[in-house]
């Protein structure tokens, strides 16, 4: 049994070490850090962050061989949450939900392909609906 995982060690090193794989960081003209990716073989891999110059975080994003894959979460310079949509393949995909800075729901819509479909619903601070507009692939009806 020690053989046998032994050879598959041995094995899969090489695969590993063949690829190259570095952070990337970007910085403002001031100095201040912009973004932090992953790249394996030149190809964006897991989670960039992305940063305000103020040095608060702007957004996460993942990427699986440099597309768009994963929650997007989008934030305030207060740290307070802006937004969330769903990636599949670089296309947007699921329920966006956006907030307004205080924390409370501003306003929801699904999307498909990246184009909005069906309902997007706008929501005052207080939490009633304030208007609803429907979509179809992306085009206001």
């Amino acid at each position: 049994m020690k053989m046998k995982k032994l050879l598959l060690l041995l094995l899969f090193i090489p695969l590993v070490s063949c690829q190259n794989i570095e952070l990337r960081k970007s910085y403002y003209e001031s100095g201040e850090l912009k973004y932090t990716a992953n790249f394996v073989d030149d190809l964006a891999q897991g989670e960039a962050k992305f940063y305000y110059e103020s040095g608060e975080l702007e957004s996460t994003l993942n990427y699986v061989d440099d597309l768009k894959q994963g929650e997007w979460r989008h934030y305030y310079e207060s740290g307070e949450l802006d937004f969330t949509v769903n990636f599949v393949d670089n296309l947007r995909q699921g329920k966006f939900i956006s907030y307004y800075e205080s924390g409370e729901l501003e306003s929801t819509v699904n999307y498909v392909d990246d184009l909005e479909q069906g309902e997007w619903r706008f929501y005052y601070k207080s939490g009633e609906l304030k208007s609803t507009s429907n979509y179809v692939y992306g085009v206001k009806q």
